[in-house]
């Protein structure tokens, strides 16, 4: 029986769980202050650039920082998903939880962004390379791992249709 998406989510995290202790030792941030960018680009890095990177940043935010929180966004069976540490999301989720969770306040999402090198967020390609290798030994190549990950959708899809609109 094929595993599903919280599944596979959990998978996913697993997966970054050396990674995080590496982050804090290494550059002092975790996913969540600064790590995201590092892993988002991981993640565009590991996809050999299918992965495409955006950002969440929240409507007051005037300083231009490039985004509040970095993540990527996927296809997969036709419909857009957005990945960070956490695994996959539909996008109003995604956005939900952030507003409610996160920053208390309305988000708006940045297509394109545009990363500001004066930004707390930090950018090191060398670490989101190391990040990119662990995710290739704990998942593999990425096109096998979406492969997965459709076949875990259309799974989850033809047992509860109405599975595709809950927060994974």
């Amino acid at each position: 029986m094929a595993q599903s998406i919280a599944a596979e989510n959990r998978r996913f995290r697993k997966a970054l769980y050396e990674p995080v202790i590496s982050l804090y030792h290494y550059n002092g941030c975790g996913f969540f202050d600064g790590g995201c960018l590092l892993l988002a680009d991981a993640l565009v890095q590991w996809s050999d650039g299918e992965l495409k990177l955006g950002a969440i940043d929240r409507v007051s935010n005037k300083s231009e920082s490039g985004g509040d929180h970095w993540f990527v966004s996927m296809d997969v069976a036709g419909k857009t998903f957005l990945l960070d540490a956490n695994g996959l999301k539909f996008p109003a989720p995604y956005r939900r939880y952030f507003e409610r969770e996160e920053v208390q306040e309305p988000c708006v999402f940045l297509e394109n962004p545009q990363h500001n090198p004066e930004s707390e967020v930090p950018r090191d390609a060398a670490f989101s390379k190391i990040l990119c290798d662990q995710l290739f030994t704990a998942l593999g190549a990425y096109p096998l791992w979406k492969a997965d990950i459709a076949r875990v959708f259309e799974t989850d899809l033809s047992l509860a249709p109405s599975a595709m609109y809950g927060c994974w």
